[in-house]
């Protein structure tokens, strides 16, 4: 009876270890299976994580390589976009399902670019998922260089136009100028002391041998119109700042004492080739000695980078071609009193004769000259390139040659328009010109208070940073004031400027107002003065206005004061040319 009892215990014992490790059996397994499925959700989760990222540096490449392109060549931004997203491995229509889009933002600098792809699953396979789909975007941004100067199709005095009187001119200086008279990235000798901003002991580490460019934007074409430009005044004449140096005189320009009179040939010589500042004919071109500077122009066709100048392509016709103009200095000649008077009375250097293709003395002294005619039909739309230098042979205009060691200001003006009525109007709705990113200038008003354009800022510029520089300021006879002021249409002035000096010296700044006072040479003699303006977030502006947009710099000065400052600008919105926003 007690073996019977036990051994029913024993079996009892027997069942219930064997059900329990038939459980614990089960539930192994299942814990295996949810480790599994774990493990291999993990390892479909790094891979698309490490998916994702491939699909976002392809995204930021296309979108960065696009944004070179932008605002005027979408249609390259966006096959160069493409383009760089095939070569990291993401072909629109090609394996796994992919899409790329590209689109233009309306900010017009900005390029979106997203990929789509669909990702294999591993594991997740076994469960019917088969591929997850992927999608990332980027946007890119290029900032452009900062338009100066002229919101029209003029840059500097026109005195022949409707508009005589921009109270500026442009300068460009010989590579042998001293730097402390003002200009500042062509010229290559530091004499001042002490030395002025941006030296090597006395030579200039900003010296650029490209010279100065500007551009000349074709918004929209004129049917059957040439596409012109002109200088005013192409020839260094060294007739002294303020142009009362060997100058015609009364008797040259109206007859007399042995003269035969100017107007005889030129009616409008008592004007044009007037003595001094008033009139509006007075670039001030200055020299020292008998040294000369020869210009050169060369104009260079739109091209497909807009960040480079260099590479856009020298146009050469017969109607537009480099072109170095001879300088003349009356310092030099055996009677400087009458040099002005013989070249403009002479059978070859008087001559204008605008179809002949040579530029003689009287063409580019005081004058409007083509420089550049580019016929009906074969305008494009985008941006010409204005190279202007000081550094080139004439036999070489377009090539920067170290010999030439020229000293002194050429001062002149440009203006642009298709045919003859366009080249009269003040107008920048089919073109406009402006310097890029730097602007030697010369003004030689008297007194009182002058504005001028100092660079285009764009609504989708609100929020950033708009650094000025302005480099040896003030040559003035009373010391004056300097105000950076927003564009009309939005507000009457900036606060929260930053204003310094290169040497740390202290200046008298209202920031309430961004304003500088008390400029005067013997403070700002080779010195460079940074103004870093806050863009306010809410700032806009009328871009459809030829004018809108426009953020100006008024100059205040006392009545009577006069003014021969020779200064060069420069204005940037601060960050990276090109850079991702998004």
């Amino acid at each position: 009876m007690l073996n019977m009892r036990r051994l029913a215990r024993i079996r009892q014992r027997w069942v219930t270890g064997r059900n329990q490790s038939g459980l614990a059996l089960v539930w192994m397994a299942l814990t295996l299976t949810l480790m599994l499925l774990f493990a291999g959700f993990a390892v479909d989760m790094s891979n698309w994580w490490l998916q994702a990222q491939r699909i976002q540096t392809a995204a930021d490449t296309g979108a960065h390589a696009g944004a070179a392109f932008l605002p005027a060549d979408f249609n390259n931004a966006r096959t160069t976009a493409t383009t760089s997203t095939s070569k990291n491995g993401f072909t629109a229509g090609g394996a796994m399902n992919t899409a790329v889009t590209v689109t233009q933002e309306p900010n017009p600098n900005r390029i979106r670019v997203r990929v789509a792809s669909d990702v294999p699953s591993f594991f997740l396979d076994l469960i019917g998922i088969e591929t997850i789909r992927l999608t990332r975007e980027s946007v890119a941004e290029y900032v452009a260089p900062v338009p100066m100067g002229s919101p029209q199709n003029k840059l500097g005095n026109d005195p022949e136009g409707v508009n005589p009187n921009a109270q500026m001119w442009v300068n460009i200086a010989g590579p042998q100028t001293g730097k402390q008279q003002g200009e500042r990235h062509h010229t290559n000798l530091c004499n001042a002391s002490p030395r002025e901003y941006g030296c090597s002991g006395s030579t200039s580490t900003e010296f650029s041998s490209d010279g100065y460019f500007f551009g000349m934007e074709v918004l929209s074409v004129a049917a059957g119109q040439p596409l012109e430009f002109q200088v005013f005044d192409a020839a260094f004449v060294n007739v002294g700042s303020t142009c009362t140096s060997n100058m015609p005189t009364s008797s040259q320009i109206n007859g007399g004492s042995g003269f035969t009179a100017l107007t005889t040939k030129f009616p409008d010589a008592a004007t044009r080739y007037a003595s001094g500042t008033t009139g509006g004919y007075c670039p001030g071109d200055q020299g020292w000695g008998s040294r000369n500077v020869q210009t050169s122009f060369i104009v260079r066709a739109p091209d497909e980078t807009p960040w480079s100048n260099v590479d856009n392509p020298v146009i050469n016709t017969s109607t537009c071609a480099p072109v170095t103009v001879a300088a003349y200095n009356p310092s030099s000649a055996s009677t400087p009193s009458r040099y002005i008077y013989d070249l403009l009375m002479g059978s070859t250097t008087g001559l204008v004769n605008p179809s002949d293709g040579v530029i003689s003395f009287a063409e580019a002294f005081r004058r409007f000259t083509t420089f550049c005619s580019i016929p009906a039909g074969s305008v494009q739309t985008g941006t010409y390139i204005i190279q202007v230098r000081t550094n080139a042979l004439s036999s070489a205009p377009t090539v920067a040659n170290s010999g030439v060691t020229t000293e002194g200001h050429n001062r002149m003006a440009f203006r642009t328009g298709f045919g003859t009525s366009g080249l009269n109007e003040v107008s920048g709705a089919n073109v406009t010109l402006a310097a890029l990113g730097r602007l030697p200038i010369y003004a030689n008003s008297t007194g009182a208070d002058t504005q001028f354009y100092m660079a285009r800022v764009r609504p989708y510029d609100a929020g950033r940073t708009l650094r000025i520089h302005l480099y040896d300021m003030g040559e003035a006879s009373q010391a004056g004031a300097l105000q950076i002021l927003p564009p009309t249409e939005f507000a009457s002035t900036f606060s929260g400027c930053a204003i310094t000096r290169d040497d740390g010296a202290a200046l008298n700044v209202n920031a309430s107002i961004c304003q500088l006072n008390n400029v005067s040479s013997s403070s700002y003699n080779g010195r460079l003065i940074t103004i870093d303006v806050p863009i306010p977030p809410n700032y806009t502006c009328n871009e459809a206005s030829a004018s809108g947009c426009w953020i100006r710099i008024k100059a205040q000065y006392p009545a009577g004061a006069n003014v021969t400052d020779a200064t060069t600008w420069s204005a940037a919105i601060l960050g990276n040319p090109i850079r991702i926003v998004e």
